[in-house]
């Protein structure tokens, strides 16, 4: 999906996300003269800069993964732990199948909450209207922050509006 932008691009970044339905999302954030855009394959969110209020950079851990798998590991090791002579089909699936269960469910928690723990930078606009973009990496949300900043205040010059009606961004100071 391609936005036509009428303004000078003067920051433009990559970020990535993998959301809870298991799908990992690309996306690109450029900031206009006025707009914040971010485009992804499904979605386009456009935000004006003069709209914004208050931007947060947060820490996303997603503990209920981590908590969740921690719990079934734990579990499962007590199951192991306490593994008598097994001898019948109800011992065997007490004290080997469901602990052999949960603990491929504790690993695969575990490793979901590593891959979806990240960043995320919220845009908190007029009338309590929230934009969220999420990066694992730090440094790209503050690198958004920082462009938002600079252009909220008047960082970025503009000329004024030569004959045809266009207006140009000179740089920033």
């Amino acid at each position: 999906m391609e936005i036509a932008i009428p303004e000078k691009v003067l920051f433009e970044t990559n970020v990535y996300t993998v959301e809870n339905d298991l799908k990992a999302k690309k996306g690109r954030v450029r900031i206009t003269e006025d707009r914040v855009l971010f485009e992804s394959v499904d979605e386009v969110k456009i935000a004006y800069i003069s709209g914004i209020k208050t931007l947060k950079i947060k820490r996303d851990e997603k503990l209920g993964f981590l908590i969740s798998g921690m719990i079934f590991l734990f579990a499962s090791l007590a199951l192991f732990s306490s593994l008598p002579r097994i001898d019948s089909f109800l011992s065997a699936l007490f004290f080997f199948i469901m602990p052999t269960v949960m603990l491929t469910i504790s690993l695969l928690l575990i490793y979901w909450w590593k891959l979806t723990r990240s960043y995320l930078l919220s845009l908190f606009m007029e009338f309590g209207k929230e934009v969220e973009i999420r990066s694992q990496r730090f440094d790209d949300l503050l690198e958004i922050a920082n462009a938002i900043e600079l252009v909220k205040m008047g960082a970025v010059r503009k000329l004024p509006p030569r004959k045809n009606g266009e207006s140009k961004a000179l740089s920033y100071l």
